[in-house]
């Protein structure tokens, strides 16, 4: 279990120091999180997911995200993903006031794998994204590690409160300035409240390196999954 801390108070540090030299907006975001999945079949998922949030924790949200896609499951540790999502960006601090500052619209591939070191549990997830913008097209390679450790049960199950850690870089396609567009950092804390209903809260940084310039903000993170596989099952 030391061992377990150490590693994840390590990677913490690491964060810390890496956007210690960033331009910071000291105020607090608001990020609000919504996953819906489930198995339709031993092998095959379907999920939806929507995301909202605001620079300031004002409610006055200027971005939001809406993906929806299956996946399939080569194994119990590998699952590949193919996705879609429309994400808009409006005025900060106006409540998406039209018209949008930017429109996007992606597809992506993903392929993730599970490992588990006695408690901990680790996700390592590779995705590669179309980003169709308007009036251009770019490519971008997304690298996510993920880990989570039950603190009062030995598994995640009903009744688990647990500590989730994240750590993503995003790196563009060839030719873009930046080596990095982004590195989004995630901790938090969560509990299951049964076999569908999973809620979290957490501080997730987010670092933008863009046009050589470097920022850092950070948002309070509210998360809600709802896994609707038992729902699926009694209508089949």
């Amino acid at each position: 279990m030391k061992k377990i801390f150490f590693i994840l108070t390590t990677v913490c540090l690491l964060n810390i120091c890496n956007s210690a030299d960033a331009q910071s907006d000291n105020s607090l975001g608001n990020w609000n999180t919504l996953i819906v999945k489930g198995k339709i079949s031993p092998r095959f998922s379907l999920f939806g997911e929507g995301q909202t949030c605001s620079s300031k924790y004002n409610m006055k949200y200027e971005y939001f995200e809406v993906k929806t896609g299956f996946s399939y499951a080569f194994s119990k540790k590998l699952i590949g993903l193919f996705g879609t999502g429309i994400y808009d960006t409006y005025q900060p601090n106006e409540f998406f006031q039209t018209p949008a500052v930017k429109k996007e619209f992606r597809t992506w591939l993903e392929m993730s794998y599970k490992q588990a070191l006695g408690r901990l549990s680790f996700e390592h997830r590779v995705r590669i994204e179309q980003r169709f913008i308007p009036d251009d097209y770019k490519n971008r390679l997304r690298w996510r590690l993920a880990s989570t450790l039950p603190i009062n049960k030995a598994q995640m199950v009903t009744g688990c409160f647990f500590f989730s850690i994240y750590d993503e870089l995003w790196i563009p396609q060839y030719g873009d300035r930046a080596f990095l567009d982004k590195n989004r950092f995630y901790s938090g804390f969560g509990f299951k409240k049964n076999e569908r209903t999973t809620f979290s809260i957490g501080c997730m940084s987010d670092t933008n390196f863009k046009l050589g310039l470097k920022s850092y903000k950070k948002y309070l993170q509210l998360t809600l999954n709802y896994d609707f596989s038992k729902l699926f099952e009694k209508h089949t």
